[in-house]
């Protein structure tokens, strides 16, 4: 699942060392029947957001991208090495399913203007 993409863009635009939240950056619906739950988590898919202008050799390591379960109030850093939970409950999703969002925290480094992207993968798995 490719996403943060209206966050990226703000961020964009913003000055290094400022910070930059984008709350609901994500939304999903998860339906399970299981009887213990669910829980999801997401990992990146490299470990950096790259630059999409040709000759910009400028990158963000993705750890300095920050999650949460929207309502929360702990942010975590992402990984490519590992997935971080971002929901988790003890029940079966409602019939037409559980919406789900994530915010997303980036403090701007002091890289070239440019828009900055990666992958992220959503994993939904019961417990």
């Amino acid at each position: 699942m490719k996403c943060w993409t209206g966050a990226v863009q703000e961020a964009r635009s913003a000055a290094a060392g400022s910070s930059v939240v984008a709350n609901g950056a994500v939304t999903m619906t998860v339906t399970t029947n299981s009887s213990n739950g669910y829980t999801v988590a997401v990992q990146a898919t490299s470990p950096t957001l790259t630059a999409q202008t040709a000759g910009n050799d400028d990158s963000i390591p993705v750890s300095s991208l920050l999650v949460r379960e929207s309502g929360t109030s702990a942010f975590q850093p992402l990984s490519d090495a590992a997935a971080v939970p971002v929901y988790s409950q003890g029940q079966p999703s409602a019939p037409g399913g559980d919406a789900v969002s994530n915010d997303y925290s980036i403090d701007i480094p002091f890289v070239a203007s440019d828009r900055y992207s990666t992958t992220f993968d959503y994993i939904a798995a019961t417990q």
